[in-house]
């Protein structure tokens, strides 16, 4: 089980994987404009207000809290590999919820996104004595990264990874073999979607002090990465 716990634990809490990798949704993105003011490369002048680099941006799809109550922080997707005709974006909420509970330390709301008692698996003779220790770990690592008390402010899930990528089904292959571990050997079966994101291109992120903002590619060049798995026809952070 430790080798188990240190493999998913290095995957995890590194945040980042090598550049590179075959996509089903990379996004072209478009430069546009607010007055003068205009969004070139990601960079958000320091001059516009996180309202009128919100509105400037251009993207495949976008849910803000105005318009979406599940919604809680802007986020970006390609709407080609999220909603489908269903419009059912069970996903994409779950990636808000996630963020947002990131943004508030919130490290009961973090575990709920996790499958139940998947967490609780891997502490067992591991690393970390508790699901919420393991939670903290992350988010400081987070932190030390981002800033003290960051807040991502605008997500972009710039790109998503399915099966038939080498490098998205060796996640998946360690993701499996932890599920296994921990649930028996039939439970991948239950698994009826796999997707490795990445949270990059436009998103940035601030200091809730107030103290300015970033891109979150100026620190994290490779973006947060991390998989969704859905099981019994609900999503969850992998």
């Amino acid at each position: 089980m430790r080798k188990i716990l240190t493999a998913v634990t290095a995957l995890i809490l590194a945040g980042t994987m090598a550049a590179g990798m075959a996509s089903c949704g990379d996004k072209d993105k478009k430069e546009s404009s607010t007055s003068e003011n205009m969004l070139v490369g990601g960079q958000k002048p320091t001059d516009m207000s996180n309202d009128d680099y919100q509105k400037a941006y251009v993207s495949g799809f976008d849910l803000k809290p105005s318009d979406d109550e599940n919604i809680s922080v802007m986020i970006s997707f390609d709407s080609d590999y999220f909603g489908g005709e269903s419009k059912d974006y069970s996903e994409i909420y779950l990636v808000d919820k996630y963020i947002d509970a990131l943004n508030k330390n919130d490290v009961a709301a973090v575990k709920e996104c996790y499958y139940p008692d998947y967490l609780e698996s891997l502490c067992e003779n591991g690393d970390f004595e508790t699901p919420e220790a393991f939670i903290k770990a992350y988010y400081n690592t987070l932190e030390q990264t981002l800033c003290q008390d960051f807040s991502i402010d605008f997500i972009d899930v710039s790109n998503c990874q399915v099966g038939g990528d080498l490098a998205a089904d060796t996640m998946f292959a360690t993701r499996d073999q932890s599920l296994q571990k921990a649930f028996g050997d039939d439970f991948t079966s239950k698994i009826t979607e796999r997707k490795l994101l990445t949270i990059a291109g436009y998103t940035y992120f601030t200091s809730k002090s107030g103290d300015g903002y970033a891109n979150l590619v100026d620190v994290l060049p490779e973006g947060i990465q991390f998989c969704v798995y859905t099981i019994d026809g609900k999503p969850y952070i992998f």
